[in-house]
């Protein structure tokens, strides 16, 4: 339909507002409670307009559009009654302290020509500056009630709201406290759509000079994050979302809006260096390559290399190249070993893909999510604002987990099973599944196989069996078996975390999960699937690109006419054996199989686990070429370091959880010396071939990270529809996309599997655990992350409001064990495995199980959770056991 507005036409869509057509042509008109990117709330009433035939100033914003009206935003009554509005509105506020002008709200009384409000404040409040990133002002708040929408709607959070009535109303958290005393998460929903201050950054506001949209740098969602730079040359500490990302959908969480700042730490390696006599030594870069170069190529054949998952899929690409290509050796690999080597092992097995088949979407569209040894809300948290959504839409939230965690207070059944009996839990749930109709047999007799043999080895796994196990009421495992085949509506999602994987019987769980999905058909339609919410923000990507021991790029496999088509584009015929993974890798430097790394991007002095063992076996390499941003543990260790670009000064993509292929873009060049990482492997893939007398041609020469992907999406089918044009135009998109005519696949398995069939493998229940409690070690450890930092926190750490909000190392403790201990809630306990200690902070809390403590990853006070834990690893995808070992607690004075 068409209307004109200002004397101006403008076409809309059937059902626009009026608003609509005023933003679309340009129009100024004040619409200070509107959002956007979000639905009109009609609170404000300052978008008032005049319609001819229309009585009165109606608001446009919940005015329909309809053809042939004649709108005007600069008829004198209209403009007459909408800065009377302005004028109240302004009077709510008070001039002064911090405030800059009011935002939105001074910019409409300035093109309104009000200079002074015609009546005092009523109102004085005091400034609320508990949170570490921002304020509180409610001297500033016109009361629009954008932020409270933010908070409930959009993160479904709900730590603020309204509170009072008339005059007295004001922005406020539960019992009028502070918003430290909350439920807040610091996510900054609110502050983003704040439009006059009243929320802000505690940063001293300065000019903002260039945005730039890229992707987060923290965990697997993959949310989009628009940077701003300031006119100083560095990030605002406050990023924007990004409503537009088919992935965050305008939602981010404290990290990606706030974390970035770690760029800029006072740490920052910019220049080269190279450690002579045991110091270190600033060097030029054709030094430091050169010194780089002369080792590695010393010890070919002894060589092992670490890829990094924060690194882009550029990258990555190029370190496996330089393993494959000039090295001769398939042993590299990166962190999805030591998170979900298991459950990306078993998908290939039962369906030929490792990768989560559905999208995010499908969260919220299904009637059933069971979410399994996974905390969203801390991990992945735009991901739990999507499950929540799910269940105020009426689906089942089955939550699987040793440890209470938030999910489980919107959950419609807890399920805590003893750590480590996994198999029998979802074997038992198979077989109430199998046992009561509920098995989609036609999916299981058209699209699988293996499956009697699998039932046949159910057949000890009765509900009564599996609760004498793993300690579960019989009538909650058949309960949520009953939920998941038949949900009320739509299909069921299955989703996972490190909860399960990390154990000793890692590939077993994996399988018991997929077998479920299998038996009940949960899979290759709308809103059902099977997700492993991946670690770190490339994680999918790093192995997609290549940088994993047992396949070739795009998960090929070594067989001759793949060998052959990569000897065909590389030039060299890459080894046709599997390599290494990481766990054997460092074992190899004890036993001489290992004399030179080049680790990028990762600090395994931190992630592996038994850190003694690791730091003894690093201590033996002869030579050490770590490529980062930081002088981290590892890089202590270094005889060569070399400074990498970060994320927001440099180009490429990072794949998601989804599998959706993103771009990263620049916003800042590299400080100091500091290069991408795609060129510091490039230059020194050049110097050791050179040194090892190979001819590699032009292999290594590209023009930018944009050829790198071309050649990538050359090599793999599923990536060969993609690239970094493509993805500018039209933002984000999931694999497969074999063409570039292809839209993209938002779910896999819709009509068949990459093998043909899908296979049921049995699952069995091993040992609970390679060690468990006795008298001297009668805890059992369990480790995970924390909300406000990262994995082991070499990013986090360094940003200042996080550290802030997480100071310390926390250990969760059931009140019972801290009665019988003689332990307060904060006091400081002592933790001792076989392996090693830390000290921390006793947190009392019925979180865990009596006789379970928890302990974050994150490294605080020199303390990490590494220390204690047990490098025994799951026997196929050589996983350590992160998640069970035994402790003892002391009381320390």
């Amino acid at each position: 339909m068409q209307l004109t507005i200002d004397d101006r036409p403008v076409e809309l869509a059937e059902g626009a507002s009026v608003l609509d057509g005023v933003n679309r042509l340009g129009l100024p008109l004040p619409q200070l409670c509107k959002d956007p990117d979000r639905p009109a709330l009609g609170a404000c009433r300052t978008c008032l307009v005049h319609v001819e035939g229309m009585r009165g100033v109606p608001a446009a914003c919940h005015l329909p559009a309809r053809e042939g009206m004649v709108v005007s935003t600069q008829h004198p009554e209209a403009v007459r009654v909408r800065t009377t509005v302005l004028d109240l509105t302004r009077s709510m506020l008070t001039p002064g302290g911090d405030r800059d002008g009011f935002g939105q709200v001074g910019a409409a009384t300035a093109r309104h020509d009000l200079r002074e409000p015609a009546w005092p404040p009523l109102h004085a409040f005091a400034v609320d500056d508990t949170k570490s990133f921002f304020v509180l002002d409610r001297d500033a708040c016109i009361l629009c009630g954008r932020c409270t929408v933010a908070c409930d709607d959009v993160q479904q959070i709900g730590a603020i709201s309204l509170l009072g009535r008339g005059h007295a109303t004001k922005v406020g958290v539960f019992g009028d406290g502070t918003m430290a005393s909350s439920v807040c998460t610091s996510c900054g929903q609110c502050v983003a759509t704040c439009p006059t201050g009243a929320l802000r950054p505690k940063e001293t506001p300065a000019p903002i000079v260039r945005r730039v949209e890229t992707t987060c740098p923290y965990c697997g969602v993959g949310c989009g994050i628009e940077v701003q730079v300031t006119d100083a040359g560095r990030l605002a500490v406050l990023a924007d979302d990004v409503p537009a990302n088919g992935s965050s959908r305008g939602m981010l969480c404290v990290k990606g809006r706030f974390g970035t700042g770690f760029v800029h730490a006072r740490d920052r390696i910019t220049t080269p260096l190279v450690k002579r006599d045991g110091s270190w030594v600033e060097v030029s870069w054709d030094e430091a390559l050169e010194a780089a170069a002369e080792g590695l190529a010393r010890h070919r054949g002894r060589f092992a290399s670490l890829a990094s998952a924060k690194a882009t899929n550029e990258d990555g690409y190029l370190v496996q190249k330089l393993c494959r290509v000039v090295m001769g050796t398939n042993d590299v690999d990166h962190c999805t070993r030591l998170c979900h080597s298991p459950s990306v092992e078993a998908m290939l097995a039962s369906m030929g893909s490792g990768a989560t088949s559905n999208s995010y979407q499908d969260y919220e569209d299904a009637g059933c999510i069971m979410v399994v040894g996974a905390d969203a809300s801390a991990n992945h948290p735009v991901i739990a604002v999507r499950f929540r959504r799910a269940v105020s839409r009426g689906a089942r939230l089955v939550v699987v987990n040793p440890k209470r965690v938030e999910l489980c207070d919107q959950a419609d059944l807890w399920i805590q099973q003893r750590p480590g009996t996994d198999v029998a839990l979802f074997n038992a749930m198979a077989r109430v599944i199998l046992d009561e109709g509920l098995a989609d047999e036609a999916f299981v007799r058209a699209r699988t196989e293996g499956f009697h043999a699998w039932q046949g080895s159910l057949e000890r796994y009765t509900l009564q069996y599996a609760e004498a196990v793993t300690g579960v009421p019989a009538g909650d495992i058949a309960q949520a078996a009953r939920w998941y085949a038949r949900p009320a509506f739509a299909g069921s999602c299955l989703v996972w975390g490190m909860g399960i994987t990390q154990h000793v019987n890692g590939i077993h769980n994996a399988h018991a999960l997929l077998n479920l999905s299998l038996v009940a058909g949960q899979m290759g339609r709308p809103g059902s699937g099977i997700s492993p919410l991946r670690g770190q923000n490339n994680v999918q990507g790093c192995g997609d690109a290549g940088c994993i021991p047992t396949n070739l790029p795009g998960y090929q496999l070594y067989v001759p006419e793949t060998l052959a088509r990569f000897e065909a584009a590389w030039g060299v015929r890459p080894p046709g054996r599997t390599g290494r993974v990481v766990t054997e890798m460092v074992e190899g430097c004890l036993t001489g199989d290992t004399r030179a790394m080049y680790v990028v991007g990762e600090n395994p002095l931190l992630s592996e686990p038994d850190l003694h063992h690791a730091e003894k076996a690093f201590g033996q390499l002869d030579v050490l070429v770590v490529q980062d941003l930081f002088m981290h543990e590892t890089a202590e260790r270094a005889h060569v370091f070399l400074p990498a670009a970060a994320f927001a000064e440099k180009e490429g993509t990072f794949t998601n959880s989804e599998r959706r292929v993103q771009r990263v873009r620049a916003a800042l060049p590299p400080p100091g010396e500091a290069w991408p990482d795609w060129l510091i492997t490039a230059e020194l893939a050049k110097r050791v071939a050179r040194r090892l007398g190979l001819e590699v041609g032009r292999q290594f020469d590209y023009a930018g990270p944009a050829e790198i992907f071309d050649e990538m999406a050359r090599l793999t089918p599923f990536l060969g529809g993609l690239s970094h044009a493509r993805l500018d135009r039209e933002g984000g998109l999931q694999w497969p996309c074999p063409t570039p005519e292809h839209p993209g696949t938002p779910y896999l398995y819709g009509e068949s599997f990459p093998r043909g069939r899908a296979r049921f493998i049995p699952a069995r229940q091993i040992e609970e655990a390679a060690e468990l409690p006795d008298a001297d070690y009668p805890f059992v450890l369990n480790t995970g992350r924390l909300l406000y930092h990262w994995h082991g926190g070499t990013l986090t750490r360094r940003v200042q409001g996080l550290l802030e909000l997480a100071p310390r190392l926390e250990i969760a403790i059931h009140p019972g064990d801290a009665r019988r201990l003689g332990v307060d809630d904060g006091a400081r306990i002592r933790v001792v495995s076989r392996r090693g200690e830390l000290t921390g902070y006793a947190q009392v809390t019925e979180a865990v199980r009596a006789g379970a403590i928890f302990v974050p990853f994150v490294k605080l006070s020199d303390s990490a959770a590494n220390f204690l834990t047990n490098s025994a690893a799951d026997p196929v995808s050589k996983i350590p056991e992160y998640k069970v070992c035994a402790v003892r607690l002391e009381r320390l004075p």
